[in-house]
């Protein structure tokens, strides 16, 4: 350390101090001790451009990562406006669990409207939700389907609040040659104006004046081109952040749409689960519906046709 005098004369001088350890606060012993003893997910970074943007992109690839073998896909999204969900923060959670456990590789990616890399990414999404995340988010899924290891017929996404919105929305997407075979949301926004209106009128604007944003950005349209996806929807009834409204009138268009959705709800239970089990069960649920959907499925044999029974 540098130390500096000041004299009256305006005259000063430096020595170095060197310091020595004294006390580690914190070194973290049992939680490294946790990690040294399992199978921890790889965890890779790379940079994606996208118009005039290098967006950030997370990969989660097994311990046992094999160039040779192939591997379910995960695309984990949040994009609400101004957040981050590509960081360096060390965790341990359900993604982990589909990692190591189950061989899936997780995909996280940031597109435009997310925070932390300027306001003019930050407020392109303005007056058009879910519009430009789908486009940035489907062009991170393309980039790892072009990989060898990656077992095209086997992607899946989720989303949890304003994710559970954007994972809805992509679900259907590719049309003639659809992307995701699964998908699931949870409390999922359908309906900007159920929701907060600070939220709401922040980036589509006055309800009641111009509802033309809100009508293009409503699940509504989006859920009735839902083919064979599998789509499992959980929400708390007591949830008091995005109520249960927003799940109901999703169910609705999904029936006249015939969709293949399964939904599981936690009665009176609030947005922020207050029960350790609860928690517990809603994630072994997550994981469940993603390992069964990711499940190699062996193709039954066709049976003969009648006619030719007779032929014989």
């Amino acid at each position: 350390m540098l130390r500096c005098f000041f004299t009256n004369s305006a005259k000063s001088f430096c020595d170095v101090v060197l310091l020595s350890e004294i006390f580690e606060l914190e070194v973290n012993e049992n939680v490294q001790l946790a990690v040294n003893d399992r199978q921890m997910p790889k965890v890779e970074y790379m940079e994606i451009k996208i118009d005039d943007y290098k967006l950030p992109m997370q990969i989660l690839k097994p311990a046992t990562f094999s160039d040779t073998a192939h591997y379910p896909l995960l695309l984990v999204v949040d994009g609400t406006p101004g957040s981050q969900i590509v960081t360096e923060r060390f965790e341990v959670t359900w993604e982990s669990v589909m990692v190591s456990s189950h061989n899936a590789i997780v995909l996280k990616f940031d597109g435009r409207g997310s925070g932390f890399q300027g306001t003019k990414l930050l407020h392109e999404v303005k007056r058009r939700l879910g519009h430009l995340e789908e486009k940035d988010q489907l062009e991170a899924v393309r980039t790892m389907l072009k990989e060898h290891y990656i077992d095209k017929l086997r992607v899946g996404v989720f989303g949890k609040d304003y994710g559970g919105y954007l994972s809805t929305y992509m679900l259907p997407a590719g049309e003639e040659n659809q992307v995701f075979a699964c998908g699931a949301a949870l409390s999922p926004l359908t309906d900007f104006k159920l929701y907060a209106s600070a939220f709401s009128e922040r980036y589509l604007g006055l309800h009641g004046i111009d509802n033309r944003a809100y009508e293009l950005t409503k699940l509504a349209h989006r859920v009735s081109l839902l083919k064979e996806q599998t789509f499992l929807i959980i929400h708390a009834t007591a949830d008091e952040k995005i109520h249960f409204q927003h799940t109901a009138d999703l169910i609705t268009h999904l029936i006249r749409a015939k969709a293949n959705y399964s939904l599981q709800i936690y009665p009176d239970e609030s947005h922020y689960f207050s029960n350790a089990a609860l928690e517990q069960h809603l994630y072994n649920s997550i994981v469940n519906f993603f390992v069964e959907c990711f499940q190699v499925q062996d193709k039954l044999p066709i049976a003969p046709l009648k006619e030719e029974e007779d032929d014989d």
